[in-house]
């Protein structure tokens, strides 16, 4: 039976390459990446030469039996993402499981992380801290995610598009999230750039509304602020009683508590 490898590669400096994931690149039989093209790229600079196969969200599931085929084969193979550690925020979870079920030799082969680089660079508390994945685009899932940043009091890092970096501030500022957040921009490359503030100040760095390459946040923890002990349901049945909007209502209720506008709005919009 053959092993897999889980390589991490550089999240932008090509010059992260270590001597093992070099080693270990040369000696598989193959390599499976989410981007063909950024996995030849690093070959080229490396001057290896693999068979190289697409492994992405989307045919993560249909490639499985054909990996494990290769590996019964006794066929030793890579598994890449387009840059870091495979598994974060990319596919290969399912890949995994399925191979720790059949007691398959995986070994994973360290290396460059942005959440990790991230969070050395934040000078926030890392006695405990947590990775949450990419901000949801919208819906309620949205609600819920930016809620939970703002109520929790570990350090959080996350991912967003440089797109949509300005809606999320905006949300952060909407929802009364007062903590300390560092933007990464293009980490470990060229032009890597870090912003510091909280949200109402980083909006402020960004006038023209525009950014550009991949981001990562990284948010302060901080203890809960208690709410305070009212009872939504009646405060809301009351305040109907003078036709005042139920989008305002939740504005009113949330200048009372902790409890962000959107999130009481969406308690209380079928009422």
């Amino acid at each position: 039976m053959g092993t897999l490898y889980i390589c991490a590669t550089p999240i932008g400096n090509l010059s992260d390459v270590s001597i093992r994931l070099q080693e270990t690149l040369q000696n598989v039989d193959c390599i499976y990446g989410e981007d063909t093209r950024r996995v030849i790229k690093l070959l080229n600079h490396l001057d290896i030469k693999k068979p190289v196969h697409s492994y992405f969200l989307g045919n993560e599931h249909n490639k499985i039996q054909e990996i494990e085929s290769l590996l019964a084969e006794g066929k030793n193979i890579a598994l890449l993402s387009d840059a870091g550690t495979p598994l974060i925020s990319d596919p290969g979870s399912e890949l995994i499981a399925a191979l720790v079920s059949k007691n398959v030799k995986i070994e994973s082969i360290p290396g460059p992380s942005s959440v990790i680089v991230a969070l050395t660079l934040s000078g926030f508390d890392l006695s405990s801290f947590r990775f949450i994945g990419f901000i949801p685009k919208s819906g309620k899932d949205r609600i819920v995610f930016i809620s939970d940043i703002a109520n929790s009091k570990h350090t959080t890092v996350c991912f967003t598009s440089p797109k949509r970096l300005i809606k999320d501030l905006e949300s952060f500022k909407e929802q009364k999230i007062t903590k300390q957040i560092l933007i990464c921009r293009e980490l470990t490359k060229k032009f890597e750039t870090l912003y510091r503030g909280t949200p109402d100040e980083l909006l402020k760095q960004f006038p023209d509304k525009s950014i550009k390459g991949e981001i990562t946040l990284v948010i302060e923890g901080q203890e809960n602020t208690p709410r305070l002990d009212i009872d939504v349901e009646t405060v809301v049945h009351n305040l109907m009683k003078f036709d005042i909007p139920k989008r305002e209502i939740a504005k009113t209720i949330s200048s009372l508590t902790d409890i962000s506008t959107n999130e009481i709005y969406e308690q209380i919009k079928d009422f």
